[in-house]
């Protein structure tokens, strides 16, 4: 049960609150399992020390219903379910490619997926709360997400990249890159705050895995060294025209797992003058060699 205050727009949650991932979207692993779940790499066990699990266990969320005035679940599945469903089946299930309109519904529902499963206060219902030091939390400021509610648009400073995932596959090639610490910034306006980084992955009926990688990275600039290697696709904030995901360049293991580690926090407190950014502004520039010599390892 996920009671509590919705975190959309603060109204009493007595129910179960909102699926994170929807119903419709566990009909993609009826009669498939058992599944395994994951903090980081790490498998996690259950109490008698087991880790496999005979199905996917549901992640809750308090978000109020039909008995509030608000009716913040009506509004998710009116904004990114109704328009997201059709292109993820399309994407996920029929391996297709799309374009148009298409993309960013469904770009917009991912980043909307991975905003909710990350959220602090999302409990998965046979592990409990998700926050580990696997830095799977989104730690967004309290406004964030009934700003999102009141605007339809998301925070600002979220990047969203996609990569293709073959277990079995060779090696390949790896980027040449340092692994990237940002620092927390702040300004005398309020602005900035604590980066954060969520992974969340799907299989495909041709045994690979898609894999969406979303961080948050208030008033600092970044870039994906396996984006400008061709190993991911950002999809947001600026959706590509088209998604082909049969065509995307497809990492093995290794890489995979390299993709989720270049990205780190725990660097210096930044301090900005109104309207600068990191590592753009005139103090970020002093700062831009805020990074780590060493390369990540796999």
């Amino acid at each position: 049960m996920a009671t509590g205050d919705c975190v959309f727009c603060g109204f009493s949650v007595s129910s179960q609150g909102e699926h994170v991932l929807p119903r419709w979207l566990f009909k993609r692993w009826d009669g498939r399992g058992p599944f395994t779940y994951y903090a980081g790499s790490t498998p996690i066990p259950k109490g008698n020390g087991k880790t496999q699990r005979d199905q996917l266990a549901r992640v809750m969320l308090p978000v109020c219903g039909s008995d509030s005035p608000n009716n913040c679940n009506g509004w998710l599945n009116s904004t990114f379910e109704d328009t997201g469903k059709p292109q993820v089946r399309t994407v996920l299930d029929d391996l297709l490619p799309i374009g148009g309109a298409a993309v960013p519904a469904f770009v917009r529902w991912v980043v909307k997926t991975l905003l909710l499963h990350a959220h602090p206060l999302a409990v998965n219902s046979e592990i409990g709360h998700l926050d580990s030091p696997s830095g799977s939390v989104l730690e967004l400021p309290e406004s964030a997400l009934p700003l999102m509610r009141s605007t339809g648009e998301f925070p600002e400073d979220l990047s969203l990249w996609m990569s293709v995932i073959d277990p079995d596959g060779a090696p390949v090639v790896l980027p040449d890159f340092d692994r990237a610490i940002l620092p927390r910034v702040h300004r005398p306006d309020g602005a900035g705050g604590d980066c954060g980084s969520t992974t969340l992955g799907f299989s495909l009926p041709n045994h690979k895995m898609v894999s969406f990688q979303l961080i948050f990275h208030p008033l600092i600039d970044i870039e994906n060294p396996f984006e400008s290697s061709g190993w991911a696709t950002r999809l947001w904030p600026n959706p590509p025209a088209d998604l082909d995901i049969t065509g995307h360049p497809v990492l093995d293991a290794v890489g995979g797992r390299a993709l989720t580690k270049w990205f780190a926090v725990g660097g210096h407190s930044v301090g900005l003058q109104p309207g600068e950014r990191w590592p753009n502004g005139p103090t970020g520039q002093a700062l831009a060699t805020l990074h780590s010599a060493t390369k990540p390892k796999p």
